[in-house]
């Protein structure tokens, strides 16, 4: 299945905002670390931290929160052609909502792609 120009910037900035969230695990695992070898452990994070994740919809306006355990966030991330997105934010054109919380939506992608830079692309989605 072919997908539109305006099709992919929608799909790269839903990748550019799962990357920076997933930074913030990346982070957190560095942090930790550095707290066991200094013997902090009590510094040390909970197993299921709650978060505000960023959301990973199409807009690259959107600046709303997801409350989402860290566990749960990556859980949902497994499969590389899921996303999470506020209710609503999802784009039908380029993507299926394949679970519904009262919080988020988890989508699939119906086309994969390879990693993008990190530019945010204007597209004609708003979900102000």
């Amino acid at each position: 299945m072919s997908i539109t120009k305006a099709e992919q910037k929608q799909i790269e900035n839903e990748m550019i905002f799962r990357r920076k969230n997933e930074k913030v695990g990346i982070d957190l695992d560095t942090l930790d670390a550095m707290h066991r070898e200094d013997g902090d452990h009590d510094l040390v994070r909970d197993d299921d931290l709650i978060l505000q994740f960023k959301c990973e919809c199409s807009d690259e306006n959107c600046d709303d929160r997801i409350v989402l355990g860290l566990d749960d966030y990556a859980k949902i991330h497994v499969d590389r052609d899921t996303f999470i997105v506020k209710p609503n934010h999802q784009v039908i054109s380029i993507e299926e909502v394949i679970k519904e919380e009262v919080e988020y939506s988890v989508v699939k992608k119906y086309n994969s792609m390879p990693e993008p830079n990190d530019t945010l692309k204007i597209t004609t989605i708003d979900n102000s």
